[in-house]
């Protein structure tokens, strides 16, 4: 091989060696470039999304204290029938123009399924509206305060996974003072205990009831 044949060899590989790494650098410098755009998405999308869902989960506090009074007597207009007071809060991730996708696939798909599992509990809400007994309608206004007290705490969950994935704050109540998610657990306790209170006198009724009486011996 001839000098000039190994000089050609040569430029040619450096030529290429050139066409490569500048297109490693231009590579490298679009990835970077897409980082950053993705890094400030994703910040604008936390800031943005976590005020909507921390709105959605205080107005599912405020649907969890509605049990068909206000100020102390039934809300209805004749002052006998229990209503709602309070509207079900909206939440529409759809409407809110963000990039979703850099996000991480489980934190999206839980965040857009919020809307998905509010509908399911306002159709068994509806149900067990159906069969509630009149004029407090007691088995309705259960069932609503505690599922709504129980989806505020979920989304109220997916608000700090949120921020904990976007590096922001997450703020917590000093012991002693008003908690939110505090509230809303303290809402299904109460619920639950009030339930299992009322179910074990209705089946002591119900055995009363149903037992046989003995004659007394003659």
């Amino acid at each position: 091989m001839t000098d000039a044949n190994v000089s050609a060899i040569i430029s040619a590989a450096s030529g290429l060696a050139g066409v490569a790494i500048g297109a490693l650098l231009t590579y490298l410098r679009e990835r970077r470039a897409e980082r950053i755009k993705d890094d400030r998405d994703g910040s604008y999308l936390a800031i943005l999304v976590v005020s909507h869902l921390d709105r959605f989960t205080n107005g599912c506090w405020h649907v969890a204290l509605d049990d068909g009074t206000s100020e102390g007597r039934p809300a209805g207009d004749d002052g006998v029938y229990h209503q709602t007071t309070v509207k079900t809060p909206e939440f529409k991730p759809l409407d809110i123009k963000v990039e979703w996708r850099v996000l991480p696939k489980n934190l999206m798909y839980d965040i857009l399924q919020i809307p998905d599992k509010q509908e399911h509990l306002d159709a068994q809400i509806a149900g067990a509206g159906e069969f509630a007994d009149p004029p407090d309608y007691t088995d309705f206004f259960w069932r609503r305060r505690r599922d709504y007290a129980e989806l505020g705490l979920h989304v109220s969950g997916v608000a700090k996974r949120l921020r904990r994935h976007a590096k922001m704050p997450i703020e917590e109540s000093p012991p002693g003072e008003w908690n939110r998610d505090v509230s809303l657990q303290e809402v299904i306790d109460k619920i639950d205990q009030t339930r299992a209170a009322y179910e074990k006198r209705a089946a002591d009724a119900w055995e009363k009831e149903e037992r046989p009486t003995i004659a007394d011996p003659k």
